[in-house]
């Protein structure tokens, strides 16, 4: 057989994977508390563990650099949010999404979905008050 000369049109083919992807860089902290449903909150441990087999790091450094990882990638995939950053203000469909909803009768109500059709998470009232 013959061997063509021809480049192949595409994708050069990367280089393989050999670790988590979360080792790649490095950047400076802030402390912040987030609640996680229970499965998420496992499930972040054990890959937070496996980061730390891998790299030989610390367990809060590996948590650090699985979160501000995932973080960063939302950030960069999420076109409206991208959008709002280059214009400087709020899409109107995340403007929409993100306004309280109508007052009703005093049943109670869900917060509105977001994108994902999960509710927005909302302040809860202040005890003894409304």
């Amino acid at each position: 057989m013959e061997k063509s000369s021809k480049r192949r049109a595409g994708r050069p083919k990367g280089i393989p994977q050999t670790g988590p992807l979360v080792l790649e860089g490095s950047r400076t902290r802030a402390k912040i508390e987030v609640e996680l449903p229970e499965a998420t909150a496992e499930e972040l441990k054990e890959y937070a563990r496996w980061v730390e087999l891998s790299g030989s790091m610390a367990t809060k450094d590996a948590l650090f650099a699985t979160v501000d990882y995932a973080l960063h990638e939302i950030f960069r995939r999420d076109r409206l949010w991208q959008d709002r950053r280059r214009k400087g203000g709020e899409p109107a469909q995340a403007a929409t999404l993100a306004s309280p909803p109508p007052a009703t009768s005093s049943s109670p109500t869900l917060p509105p979905p977001t994108n994902s059709g999960r509710p927005v998470a909302t302040p809860a009232a202040p005890p003894g008050g409304r």
